[in-house]
C-alpha cells in the first residue's frame, strides 16, 4: 500500500498515535513509568518524525510504521539511560528494539491467527491499531492492568502489588477492561 507523495509531505502521523503509546506502555519500565508518562515518548517520536519525514525513503505503510516504531524505540532507550533505570549496554538496547518488534507481532498474533495474503496481513495491521486505540479509551487503571496482564504476562498479583489494589480489586479492573475492550471493537465492526 503506497502513501508517499511526492512533494514527500509527511503523511497523517496522528493516525499511529494510540499504536506507538500502547507499544511505548508494553516496554517502559513500570516503576519508569511514575516518571515519564508513555504519551510524552510518543510526542517525542512524532515531533522527531514529522522533522526527520524528508529523509524517510519508505513508500508503504509497513515501513512507515517500522521507522516510527524505530524512532519510539531509541527515545525509550533514551528516556531509560536518562532515568539509569538500566545502564548503557548495548545488548539491553538490541533487546529493547527487539521488545518493541516482538510487542507489535505479539499484539498482531493475539488478533488474528498467522495468514500470509497482503490483504490478511493488511487486516492484521488494521486491527492491531484497532486494539491500540480501543485501550486507550479504556480507564488508565484498567488498561495498565490489561497491559501488563497480557503482554508483560505479570500476575494478578504482581499486578496488585504494583498498583497498590487489592487482588480482587484487579481482577475486577481486568474484567471490565476486557468487556469495554470487546464492546470498543465491536463497535468499530458494526457499520453504521
Amino acid at each position: 500500500m503506497e502513501f508517499v507523495s511526492e512533494s514527500n509531505s509527511a503523511p497523517d502521523l496522528e493516525q499511529y498515535r494510540s499504536y506507538l503509546r500502547l507499544l511505548a506502555e508494553m516496554q517502559l519500565n513500570p516503576q519508569l513509568m511514575v516518571k515519564v508518562d508513555a504519551s510524552d515518548i510518543v510526542q517525542q517520536t512524532m515531533l522527531e518524525a514529522h522533522r526527520d519525514f524528508a529523509v524517510f525513503q519508505g513508500k508503504t505503510e509497513t515501513e512507515l510504521k517500522a521507522w516510527l516504531t524505530t524512532i519510539l524505540a531509541n527515545n525509550v532507550i533514551s528516556v531509560a539511560r536518562h532515568y539509569g533505570r538500566e545502564k548503557r549496554d548495548s545488548r539491553r538496547e538490541i533487546s529493547l528494539q527487539e521488545r518493541l518488534e516482538q510487542s507489535s507481532a505479539v499484539l498482531h498474533k493475539q488478533l488474528v491467527a498467522e495468514q500470509t495474503s497482503p490483504s490478511m496481513q493488511l487486516m492484521k495491521e488494521e486491527r492491531s491499531q484497532q486494539v491500540a486505540c480501543a485501550l486507550m479509551k479504556l480507564l488508565e487503571a484498567e488498561r495498565e492492568s490489561v497491559v501488563l496482564k497480557h503482554f508483560h504476562n505479570w500476575s494478578v498479583a504482581e499486578i496488585a502489588q504494583h498498583l497498590g489494589r487489592t487482588d480482587e480489586g484487579v481482577a475486577g479492573l481486568l474484567r471490565r477492561g476486557l468487556k469495554k475492550l470487546r464492546e470498543h471493537l465491536t463497535e468499530k465492526e458494526t457499520p453504521f
